[in-house]
């Protein structure tokens, strides 16, 4: 007997199929997980030896021949501001895309980073092993995302491109100096990138995963990204600022303005940051 189709599944709207092949299908069933491939959890523990593990977990991207500039926190006993409950934080995001002419408090844009990436815990592995564990989840706690900023309205910070250290919550100076130019354009002109105080560039270390998941440690910290991204969302929130996101940029301009070879290391993502401007009001967008 036939299946009525009233119980089927019905695609609401029109679907432009891409054209043959598509690329996005071959790299979805190349990265597939089979029951062959994880029989059992034990598998993937018994691949790694514990100085394997250390290797991986310990992996870091570090300057350590750049200037340092340490993160503005509030130290522990320090008196810290009344946090937004997270539900309202939730209820409150939205993206913004209008920016005001003030300069991003060197703190907020602080909060900010360590709220996202930062290190909040630590444990101890069979053997002495420590982890360190960061805002967002991460497979395998490997932490394959990398983030940049260029600031260019920051109270108390030098024009100029940098890379944030969690660990060290510090940030390092890559290249100092007006570069809005080729941000502008790296972002396909939009004027986010003119507007915003800052501009976050976060990339992917694509072996950091995959040395132990294989091809689906692609998919893996593409995953992780997105994380880190609602964690940039949610904290820009609760700070009272203005956050959009993107995916529109030239990879490869981005690669080259972050001196990254966009295959072992490739932007993935992009957020402009900034104060609201005076007339943007909650609710202003709803994406």
């Amino acid at each position: 007997m036939a299946k009525s189709s009233i119980l089927q599944p019905t695609e609401i709207g029109s679907v432009i199929d891409p054209p043959d092949p598509s690329l996005a299908e071959i790299f979805h069933e190349n990265t597939k997980l089979h029951e062959i491939s994880l029989p059992n959890a034990e598998w993937v523990a018994a691949q790694y030896p514990f100085d394997d593990t250390a290797t991986m977990l310990g992996a870091r991207k570090v300057y350590p021949y750049r200037r340092s500039i340490a993160l503005d926190l509030p130290q522990q006993g320090d008196p810290r501001p009344a946090d937004p409950s997270f539900a309202s934080v939730v209820r409150q995001r939205r993206t913004v895309r209008r920016f005001g002419p003030a300069p991003l408090p060197f703190a907020a844009l602080s909060g900010v980073l360590e709220l996202s990436y930062g290190v909040t815990a630590e444990s101890v592995f069979p053997g002495g092993l420590i982890a360190r564990h960061r805002a967002a989840p991460s497979a395998g706690a490997l932490y394959p995302a990398e983030i940049y900023l260029y600031a260019r309205n920051i109270e108390g910070l030098a024009e100029g491109l940098y890379h944030y250290a969690p660990e060290q919550r510090s940030l390092a100076e890559i290249d100092a100096g007006d570069r809005l130019a080729a941000v502008w354009h790296a972002c396909c002109r939009q004027d986010y990138a003119r507007e915003a105080a800052a501009t976050i560039f976060i990339t992917g270390v694509f072996a950091r995963t995959k040395s132990k998941y294989g091809e689906r440690g692609y998919r893996y910290v593409l995953l992780d990204i997105g994380h880190l991204g609602e964690n940039l969302c949610l904290a820009a929130t609760a700070a009272g600022l203005a956050i959009t996101t993107t995916c529109a940029f030239y990879d490869d301009a981005v690669n080259r303005l972050l001196g990254v070879d966009g295959l072992d290391e490739a932007a993935a993502y992009v957020a402009f940051l900034g104060p609201k401007a005076d007339d943007e009001t909650d609710g202003a967008r709803t994406d």
